[in-house]
């Protein structure tokens, strides 16, 4: 859940021109050569130094003549369920370098937070899913070259995983050597980078109903239940965060505002079946589609023209499900934009999402009107719209609050193994409280003022 960010952004505030909110790729690190911590190969697990070799000779390597060396991307409060290194082939003058995501290697978080679970969807999307979406849309004649279609999944070179042994390897192009870059995920996120994202997930869902009306066969296998629905329901860890992050929005709102209090205190005791239950098929029937399941800001890598976001490729998978169509757009737009933002271009984003959907869908040979009118998304949003805060509850708090600041999940993980009890992980300072209150009360007005709650 976010893993591939560790290594994609850099630690230090380097701006971009004309785009104040964009991280930049750590220069030093374009060679592997500086600035990136080199490690040894007892520190890489043999399965993953297996699976680097085993993509190389796939790639133009000769067996017996190229060198593997690693370097790691994982640091303090990086990622919840997977650590990243970066793998450099050499053989002789030529060097591919890929990015490498493994499940932690501390068996307690391995365990806390169900990474084999996560990590087997995950693999499940590169190896399946998304072969299937880009096979369908190139018989139906959209091609990469058009533009129009999804095709915005970072390449894969092995996707594998092995549940009895705990292990699983994903092996990815390394985006941030062809210029890609991520947002501040401090920052909320600006109107032309939300419009992206809204044109690519409205394009995804297309697909998913292309195919679940002309592929009923085929589509079956993406009928895949909510992947964290247990863990919210059973891991105690995530009950008793939920509920403090909880605890921490309703203290955001003001005095006066006695009537949003008693709706979230109303919620509260439901919470953990809502976070459980909310992403179920059946309650977005006949309208669930298989959607990314993770759309939050360091998700995204984006691609850039004069300054101006021109690509954008939607990062880790594990979450990707069967479910409401309204769940993406929800996580987004609650959790990484702020109330300025939803006032000005809210009705807007739904819309250039539908717009999208339509486009793609009739290319494909649906028709929209039929099979997702635009009286449906709007029905499924105000369905399921308590979920944007739900995950807001959550996410808000991290968004606000420095990477360094953050707590070391491995000794987090150790501490409630031994103890059974969790600390608020994403606890907000004074340095950035405030910050955190302003954009947590938004949600919560815009929650309701919506008519979501």
């Amino acid at each position: 859940m976010g893993e591939e960010s560790q290594i994609l952004q850099e630690a230090s505030t380097t701006q971009v021109p004309d785009t104040p909110a964009v991280k930049l790729a750590d220069p030093s690190l374009t060679n592997g050569t500086h600035g990136a911590v080199e490690t040894t190969s007892s520190d890489v697990p043999q399965y993953l130094h297996d699976a680097v070799a085993k993509i190389a000779p796939q790639e133009g390597f000769t067996p017996g003549q190229f060198q593997i060396s690693f370097e790691v991307g994982s640091g303090k409060g990086d990622g919840f369920v997977g650590e990243m290194f970066r793998a450099k082939i050499i053989e002789g003058s030529r060097e591919l370098i890929v990015l490498c995501k493994i499940p932690p290697t501390n068996e307690a978080r391995r365990q806390q937070f169900n990474s084999m679970l996560l990590f087997e969807r995950e693999v499940m999307a590169y190896s399946e899913f998304l072969p299937i979406i880009y096979e369908f849309q190139r018989e139906k004649g959209v091609t990469e070259e058009l533009g129009i279609g999804f095709f915005n999944a970072p390449k894969c070179y092995l996707a594998n995983v092995d549940m009895v042994k705990e292990e699983s390897a994903i092996v990815m192009d390394d985006l941030r050597l062809k210029n890609y870059r991520m947002w501040n995920k401090l920052i909320p996120v600006n109107y032309e980078h939300s419009k992206l994202l809204m044109i690519q997930l409205g394009r995804l869902h297309a697909v998913s109903f292309a195919l679940k009306d002309q592929r009923p066969e085929v589509f079956e296998m993406f009928k895949v239940a909510d992947p964290m629905g247990e863990s919210f329901k059973n891991n105690a860890p995530f009950v008793e965060m939920m509920n403090m992050t909880m605890d921490r929005a309703i203290d955001t709102l003001e005095p006066g505002e006695e009537k949003y209090r008693q709706k979230l205190l109303k919620l509260k005791p439901t919470l953990i079946y809502e976070m459980s239950t909310i992403a179920q098929s059946a309650k977005a029937e006949p309208y669930a589609i298989l959607g990314h399941g993770d759309c939050w800001v360091n998700n995204f890598i984006y691609a850039y023209k004069k300054g101006v976001p021109s690509e954008i490729v939607l990062l880790d998978w594990q979450i990707c499900r069967y479910a409401s169509p309204a769940l993406d757009l929800l996580y987004f737009l609650f959790c990484c934009t702020d109330g300025e933002f939803r006032a000005a271009h809210y009705d807007e984003m739904i819309r250039i999402y539908y717009d999208s959907l339509k486009i793609l869908l009739e290319k494909l040979g649906g028709d929209a009107s039929r099979q997702f009118p635009y009286t449906a998304l709007l029905k499924q949003l105000k369905t399921f719209g308590r979920f944007g805060l739900m995950m807001a509850t959550f996410l808000v708090p991290m968004l606000c609050i420095e990477n360094q600041d953050l707590p070391d999940l491995n000794a987090e993980a150790e501490k409630f193994k031994e103890t059974q009890k969790v600390d608020m992980i994403f606890a907000v300072n004074q340095r950035s409280e405030a910050k955190m209150r302003k954009r947590m009360s938004a949600v919560i007005r815009d929650v309701i003022r919506y008519g979501y709650l």
